[in-house]
């Protein structure tokens, strides 16, 4: 099993809360690797690489990147603030032994009677090490020997990884109180039949089953005590609707190597898993077949075909996760959704027509994914003394089939409705690299690629169904778009470097890095953008273990060809109009696209004391002009270049590493600082909002940092003091406000692995300080009466609001949290709507987490190989969560991607993981 080699760097931020888009590329042995897969640690963010290796993926500072290849090893790089950029990256070989390590035992016994020849070498040369399989003597009586590493050699892998995961972090809800509400100063049961959504009725200790039944209760309508038959109502907990996740994936790798170092290698995966809903799936096929062979001592070929499959019955593609935890989390505590989702009737059993059964939702959810991949590489690398030159070709074809949809009785939308999103991609590629190594101390080299891309969109949408028999696709109204994108570019690269050795002292070194980018597009404006970097570093500064870098780099990228997320989509609605979201715009890039540019300028200082501490510290600035987000026009969104911001950053590294004798202890601290501000909208809008919806949202504004919160407040007067209404509550606003700003102070990762002998242990810690979200999870829960908080505290009386009365006099009138006197719309939570008032829902977002720990043993070792060899390892992720917040979490983002980061409406459940691996080589 060969590592991965990576091409790493941060290039674009794209909103506020500390989130980048990392481009990366996966190779192997400077080759390619389309269809690796690119997964944030602890999320459901994942990506894989292109036909040329590259991948791009949401992130934040502090995240985990598991990068992950069918018959190679996975390989984990932690995002930190550092803006190592695309042409500045030195792509270092990890030696890898697991398949050119040579299987060692006793060498054969060689008795000769009498000489009967001669020898053209030392008979003794080799055999302890590559031990002796055969002699032969020519017809000129020469003995010649033939080693094990001369015939061809046979490996195959088996590995297995099995991940159990349990929901953390839930809801807190009411145990007390049933369906209802006030009326006539009582509390009121009211029954599925009312439509009543609140829980705001008596508690369910003076309620029974009657000796009724209906297909809502059929053990028993609910009734009072004094009309039931003795049997206490039976009370659900809308936690154990989550389930615990099983995944498991199954690898198979068999190489052939030949004599000459050639090898054939087959490689075979299948993954499979679920999601915390229940009937939730996803499967994945992945096989590749790579050969590689030495044409002569100086030139090499290889290749690579690759295909996957994947498949994934829940992928949120239309907002169903969170209208599924919705409907569950709002449901009153003694209704069991589970006992059936549809009426004798045909329609939704739920315990309001308002409302959803998230049974039926899932009974009934058309959101699928499917995508099917091919991809081929070709290689040919010819090289000698200082020069080498390599020849790639590339060749991509994907198609992913994405449904969602709306069926019948779905409650909160006008009318059913179907959506199917078919996309096919084709990518090609052939590029040539030449490299000339000068003196040893330097190198040029030169790049030139020729890519050609198609996206072809189709896009059809079916409304107004004469009967569910006709759902999903026998409609009486279809609307289509069809959109076809090409893309044909041009890139030429030209980078040198060289080390100048005694400058200011002996043993000093000056090493200059210099790169240019001259790269043509057919779709972008001007058709041509220029990138450049420049960079030097002084080593051994002042003759101390010393150095100090300084980089300048400027670079123009155009934006992919479309865009597709729930974020801009859900900016459409109300948090009231939730139930009737839709993911149904598309984000398509203009044919005269103008290219984002980043300019970013860098300082670093590293340190080595004793040749065992490493100290790193880097400063950087980077400024971004033309960034590309969703903008509303009437309804119609169109990706364009508005933003420009810029950002200032600190990162401090600590590295250590401790030996003695079988003990090795390794550790990480990263310390990691940034600012930053938009500095102008390129459009006369004062804000743009780019994720939530169109009354709690993320923004870009002039002046303030990036994704600040903005949403809904309490009225104050010109000293800040809240304005209390006539019955004594606090006043909304109408004017939304600057609520929170999600970026955190400061970032800290702390990284410990620990050898002894065979075993190894890690343990990865990651601290997030300040910043805010909002937790609308909370305000909604809140608004239906099934909070804790409501529990708690709706029986408080006689408390006063703090503030000042509408003519400015303090406030001094006290007021019943819940007075059932008055309509229940009136009380604490409910009088300011489903959304409550945003500004009561933002919350600290700072934590501290045991983020994983790993045991591993392995009975590989260097010196001593064997002919079986295995790994296996257990592990722990998501360990442990300490924040002011008890159930929401920043880094759980709302629609699986970081735009939405630090928002919380219903997200899907946080995950605690086990597992473990066994891999065996032979």
């Amino acid at each position: 099993m060969k590592p991965l080699l990576l091409l790493a760097f941060l290039f674009l931020t794209v909103s506020g809360f500390s989130q980048y888009i990392y481009y990366g590329n996966v190779s192997d042995g400077g080759i390619p690797v389309p269809g690796a897969s690119i997964c944030v640690i602890n999320s459901s963010r994942c990506t894989t690489s292109d036909f040329d290796g590259n991948y791009s993926i949401e992130v934040k500072i502090g995240e985990q990147l598991k990068i992950s290849f069918i018959g190679m090893k996975t390989k984990i790089i932690r995002i930190t603030n550092l803006n190592v950029q695309k042409n500045d990256q030195t792509v270092e070989y990890i030696l890898s032994d697991d398949y050119s390590k040579k299987l060692k035992k006793p060498t054969d016994s060689l008795k000769i009677s009498e000489p009967s020849g001669t020898f053209n070498f030392n008979l003794l040369d080799g055999m302890e090490e590559d031990y002796l399989m055969k002699i032969d003597r020519s017809t000129d009586h020469v003995y010649s020997l033939r080693y094990k590493n001369e015939y061809h050699k046979l490996s195959f892998e088996a590995s297995q990884e099995m991940v159990i995961s349990s929901p953390m972090r839930m809801a807190h809800y009411q145990k007390t109180y049933a369906q209802g509400k006030s009326e006539n100063g009582k509390l009121i049961y009211q029954s599925p039949e009312t439509n009543q959504i609140f829980s705001w009725g008596p508690n369910v200790n003076t309620l029974e089953y009657s000796a009724n039944s209906s297909e809502y209760y059929p053990q028993g309508n609910i009734v009072n005590k004094k009309f039931g038959n003795g049997n206490s109502v039976q009370l659900y907990n809308p936690n154990n609707f989550f389930k615990n996740t099983v995944d498991n994936k199954y690898l198979i790798n068999t190489q052939i190597e030949g004599p000459k170092g050639n090898f054939l290698k087959i490689n075979f995966a299948y993954k499979t898993g679920r999601i915390s809903i229940p009937t939730s799936r996803n499967n994945e096929l992945a096989t590749s077949v790579k050969y590689f062979r030495n044409v002569s001592q100086n030139s090499k070929i290889e290749t690579i075909l690759s295909y996957d499959d994947f498949e994934n019955n829940l992928p949120n593609s239309n907002f169903i996760v969170n209208k599924i935890v919705f409907a569950n989390a709002v449901t009153p505590i003694h209704f069991d959704n589970r006992f059936a989702s549809i009426l004798s009737n045909g329609l939704q059993r739920s315990y309001a027509g308002f409302e959803n059964n998230p049974y039926y939702l899932i009974q009934h959810n058309v959101d699928k994914n499917k995508s099917k991949t091919i991809s081929f590489n070709f290689n040919h690398k010819y090289a000698k003394q200082d020069n080498s030159n390599t020849i790639n070709t590339s060749f991509q074809s994907s198609e992913i089939t994405n449904t969602n949809g709306q069926y019948f009785y779905f409650a909160g939308i006008a009318e059913p409705n179907f959506n199917m999103r078919i996309e096919r991609f084709t990518n090609f590629s052939i590029s040539d690299v030449f490299n000339h190594t000068i003196d040893s101390h330097g190198l040029v080299e030169s790049k030139i690629d020729f890519r050609f891309q198609e996206r072809n969109l189709a896009r059809n949408y079916f409304t107004e169904f004469a009967s569910p028999n006709d759902f999903p696709e026998d409609s009486l109204n279809q609307n289509k778009l069809n959109v076809l994108q090409q893309r044909f570019e041009v890139f030429f690269n030209a980078n040198a470097f060289y080390t100048f050795q005694d400058i200011l002292s002996y043993y000093d070194g000056l090493v200059l890095k210099a790169n240019t980018n001259l790269n043509y597009s057919s779709t972008v404006k001007g058709k041509f953008m220029p990138n450049f970097l420049a960079s030097a570093e002084i080593r051994r500064l002042f003759d101390e273990q010393l150095s100090l870098t300084f980089s300048q780099s400027y670079n123009q990228v155009e934006p992919s060809l479309q865009n597709n997320n729930l974020n801009f989509n859900s900016l459409r609605y109300k948090v009231e109009q939730f139930k009737q979201l839709q993911n149904n715009l598309e984000l398509i890039t203009p044919k005269n696209a103008i290219p984002t540019e980043e300019i970013n300028t860098n300082l670093g200082l590293a340190y080595n004391l004793n040749y065992q501490w490493n100290f790193n510290f880097t400063f950087y600035h980077k400024r971004v002009e033309n960034l590309y987000v969703p903008n509303f026009n009437q309804n119609i969104v169109n990706w364009s270049p508005d933003v420009n911001y810029k950002q200032n950053g600190v990162e401090f590294e600590i590295q250590k590493t401790f030996n003695d004798r079988d003990l090795t202890y390794n550790f990480n601290f990263n310390f990691t600082h940034y600012k930053n501000k938009v500095v102008s909208l390129n459009n006369n809008l004062s804000r743009i909002p780019f994720a939530g919806f169109k009354d709690v949202n993320k923004n870009y504004i002039v002046g303030q940092p990036l994704g600040v919160i903005v949403g809904s407040s309490y009225l104050r007067d010109n000293n800040q003091n809240i304005i209390i209404d006539d019955d004594g509550f606090p006043m909304e606003d109408s004017d939304p406000k600057i609520l929170g700003d999600p970026n955190p102070d400061f970032v800290v990762g702390f990284f410990n692995t620990f050898k002894y002998k065979n075993l190894t242990l890690n343990l990865s810690f990651d601290w997030s300080q300040g910043g805010q979200m909002w937790n609308g999870t909370q305000q909604t829960l809140n608004y239906y009466g099934k909070s804790e908080v409501t529990e708690k505290q709706r029986n408080n009386a006689n408390y006063v609001f703090k503030g000042v009365t509408q003519d400015g006099s303090k406030n001094t009138k006290a007021v019943s949290f819940y007075d059932v006197s008055l309509p229940v719309e009136q009380n604490r939570w409910t009088r300011y709507g489903i959304e409550g008032v945003a500004e009561d829902a933002i919350e600290d977002a700072t934590y501290f987490r045991l983020n994983s720990i790993s045991l591993s043993y392995s009975n590989n070792s260097y010196y001593s190989p064997k002919k079986l060899n295995y790994t296996l390892s257990f592990f722990v992720n998501n360990v442990f969560v300490l924040s002011k917040s008890k159930t929401a979490f920043s880094s759980n983002s709302m629609f699986n991607s970081l735009d939405s980061g630090g928002l919380d409406y219903f997200n899907a459940p946080m995950m605690r993981s086990f597992g473990s691996s066994l891999t065996i080589k032979f």
